[in-house]
């Protein structure tokens, strides 16, 4: 990529890792990548900093999973879920090995091809592993009996484990 545009650097690492996604059954929407499988949606989100401007962009990336049977609007209300509405939230630094808020910068200095290789490679290879995992009620199920709640507070994971686990008692 020869610009130095951060803007089409920044649309250039979203669009890649759409493409390196696509395969595993990603969508893109805007700058989120989603997943729908076993009544629940995976989300990657790409966000922007405040700080951003037209000479730097500064963004992390969200990764969440919204159950189904939690949404209170059945199966429309799937199709229209976003970070937001995640029942599992949880920034893609916690997934590396020191688990910092990692956050980017893209300038007209930034190795836009290494940065796409870095950012691609973290998406594949980290957070899509990680989001299909907890990508079915039985394992959100098995994450909040452990008592992790990423995203959540503990009274939020107490409420949520308890409606899925009723849902799913009432479905067999």
């Amino acid at each position: 990529m020869t610009t130095l545009d951060p803007k089409a650097i920044y649309d250039h690492v979203v669009a890649s890792c759409a493409e390196t996604l696509r395969s595993a059954g990603y969508a893109r929407r805007g700058s989120s990548l989603r997943k729908e499988a076993n009544g629940n949606v995976a989300i990657v989100e790409f966000q922007k900093s405040s700080k951003s401007n037209a000479e730097a962009i500064v963004f992390t990336i969200n990764l969440g999973i919204v159950c189904g049977r939690l949404l209170e609007g059945g199966e429309s209300s799937l199709k229209k879920v976003g970070i937001v509405d995640a029942h599992v939230r949880q920034r893609v630094g916690m997934l590396l090995a020191d688990r910092p808020d990692k956050w980017w910068t893209i300038d007209p200095k930034t190795d836009a091809n290494s940065l796409i290789e870095e950012i691609s490679s973290l998406i594949e290879y980290e957070a899509a592993p990680y989001l299909d995992r907890h990508l079915n009620d039985d394992a959100l199920v098995a994450l909040w009996e452990s008592g992790q709640s990423p995203g959540l507070t503990e009274t939020q994971r107490l409420r949520y484990l308890t409606r899925l686990t009723s849902a799913k008692e009432c479905a067999e």
